[in-house]
């Protein structure tokens, strides 16, 4: 940190990783190693992250040519210096203003205003220190949480947080640590009759006869659905589970082709045949069993984003997984909570049953 800061104010410019990587090899360290040390907190969506030091990835290693740069996370530590104090505080005030501006929407009902707020005119007309612009653009380019900086316009919008009134960087980095880490997972379900999950299936099938006048869930193979029964210690055994739960959920007998996995048509569906039933309730049990098909197809495109972390925390699930006998576990008892919560609405709803349209 005291390395590219000590470059970065001489210079006016990030130094470049080759930089960094050959000096600290020098003196006994190992670039890479450092880097990633540094704690960011929440999922690191954007790699690297928000860290007080980042960096340009190649791949799943730090581009050579690319800048090493200092975020207002590390200017907190170097509040000593006149130029980090300076700089911290004028990206502060720019972030103020950048609040302010939202308020442009209030005038605008029909059209989306400019909510982009110049820097340079800003520094100047507030006197935040206009001599050390482009040190501080530079600095705002990272500061994604607080500020989406245009490096080519020179201008700037509110970055992830929805406001920034901060007058302090203490403040403003207990900001965007709540607002980046996740919510504590959910209790954990408990699952410890191995069958529970097929009787529950099955359970939902034969109300789905009684009521609706026809089942809903397929009949796999018998050598497939039983791996519904058997633990998982491996992530293969896992995977093979996961499979097969979201094959049964993906071909339930629900009419219709749009969307076109079931699930995506299961409500609709239910409300047309029971007009009683509570789609408050549904919809919960539904979207948790949407959020299993989730994590199947991350399987084959393992790309993170938030809807798929926020899947695996909902299913009380580690992203990524590492426990897989308890990851398995946990999967099956939220599938058997949602399916048994969908069996009994459907059960509660029998009395306003309609026939279903040819």
């Amino acid at each position: 940190m005291d390395l590219v800061w000590s470059r970065f104010s001489d210079a006016g410019q990030f130094p470049k990783y080759f930089y960094i990587e050959y000096f600290m090899r020098q003196h006994g360290y190992q670039a890479e190693v450092v880097l990633r040390s540094f704690p960011g907190p929440g999922p690191q969506l954007r790699h690297p992250g928000y860290r007080a030091v980042t960096w340009i990835s190649s791949g799943v290693t730090p581009d050579p040519d690319g800048p090493v740069r200092i975020t207002l996370a590390a200017l907190h530590h170097l509040l000593h210096d006149p130029m980090a104090s300076q700089i911290s505080r004028a990206l502060l005030a720019f972030m103020r203003q950048l609040t302010s501006a939202q308020k442009r929407i209030l005038d605008s009902p029909f059209e989306r205003p400019d909510l982009e707020v110049n820097l340079r005119e800003f520094l100047k007309d507030s006197g935040q220190g206009e001599g050390s612009a482009e040190h501080i653009a530079q600095i705002a380019a990272a500061e994604w949480p607080g500020i989406s900086f245009q490096e080519s316009a020179g201008a700037g919008r509110l970055g992830y947080l929805t406001e920034a009134t901060f007058f302090t960087t203490d403040a403003y980095l207990n900001a965007v640590t709540a607002a980046l880490t996740p919510p504590d997972p959910p209790s954990v379900l408990s699952y410890t009759d191995p069958r529970a999950l097929l009787r529950t299936l099955n359970f939902l099938d034969l109300t789905c006869e009684l009521v609706l006048g026809k089942g809903l869930v397929p009949r796999p193979p018998m050598d497939r659905s039983s791996l519904l029964a058997l633990p998982a210690s491996t992530e293969a055994e896992f995977q093979a589970g996961v499979v097969v739960l979201s094959e049964i959920l993906r071909e339930l007998g629900v009419p219709g082709r749009s969307p076109s996995h079931a699930l995506g048509r299961l409500g609709d569906y239910l409300m047309r045949r029971l007009p009683g039933i509570d789609r408050a309730a549904i919809d919960p049990a539904v979207r948790r069993l949407d959020q299993i098909r989730m994590v199947r197809n991350s399987f084959v495109h393992p790309k993170p984003d938030p809807a798929l972390i926020q899947a695996h925390h909902d299913l009380g699930l580690a992203f990524p997984v590492r426990d897989f006998a308890v990851g398995w576990d946990s999967v099956r008892a939220h599938a058997a909570d949602s399916l048994g919560r969908l069996q009994e609405e459907i059960q509660a709803a029998r009395a306003t049953v309609v026939p279903e349209v040819p």
